[in-house]
């Protein structure tokens, strides 16, 4: 053996960028730290209002609630009448609408309000688009519970977050499981709700939206209705 044999160096394969491909990258680092922040700051949120024994992310709702007792109150009303942790039904307003009832769906889906009630379908509860968009969050609250308590008796129980989340965007899901599939591309609902695909693999399933309500919301998703009742002691 050659002891003096000079030793050869491998090289790394010439890699090549593309603006393409540097655009994946930063659009993968900015929604990483986008969901990150998003997760942080609502975690600092929902323990300031626990320090202010305050209704979780109510100190988000008053940017557009004209008297936030008078809506906590109603919530907690409401929540109650479902049957669910009123923590759940800040967490799904606050996903649709950021607790605007007059917002309109920027996506054009022509949903409106608190839960982004769609044209077709208040028609159901007497009521027009135009209505809900004039109404303050009090008097909307009503038709979000009659919404919702039509979905609990068609369908079921909300058992969890993702239940009463799934009730909003499609009800129809309730009765499926985890790898059912709400949205897929390149359908317009898919491009309307594009931001819930977790693994952006084209398809908005229940197992994403499962996934988005755990990060965004952790302490309303880990919220059980036996801890709620617990904590309550309701009967």
């Amino acid at each position: 053996m050659n002891d003096n044999k000079p030793t050869r160096i491998r090289l790394p394969a010439k890699i090549t960028l593309t603006y393409k491909s540097i655009g994946f990258v930063v659009l993968i680092l900015l929604s990483s730290n986008f969901a990150t922040y998003f997760y942080h700051n609502n975690r600092n949120i929902d323990a300031a209002a626990r320090k202010r024994n305050e209704l979780y992310l109510l100190s988000e709702a008053q940017t557009y609630v004209y008297d936030p007792k008078k809506f906590e109150d109603k919530v907690c009303q409401v929540s109650r009448r479902l049957s669910i942790p009123p923590e759940w039904l800040m967490a799904v307003m606050h996903s649709e609408s950021r607790f605007d009832a007059s917002v309109s769906n920027y996506k054009g889906s022509g949903a409106t309000g608190l839960i982004q009630f769609m044209p077709t379908t208040v028609k159901d509860y007497d009521v027009t688009i135009k209505q809900l968009r004039n109404m303050n969050h009090v008097e909307q609250l009503d038709f979000v519970y009659e919404y919702l308590n039509d979905k609990k008796e068609r369908y079921r129980e909300f058992e969890n977050l993702t239940d009463l989340y799934l009730a909003i965007l499609y009800p129809q899901a309730l009765n499926e499981d985890y790898c059912y599939t709400l949205y897929a591309s390149p359908s317009q609902a898919y491009r309307q709700n594009s931001g819930l695909d977790h693994d952006r693999d084209g398809r908005v399933t229940v197992s994403d939206i499962d996934k988005y309500l755990k990060r965004i919301y952790p302490s309303a998703y880990m919220l059980t209705k036996k801890m709620h009742k617990k904590r309550y002691s309701i009967a």
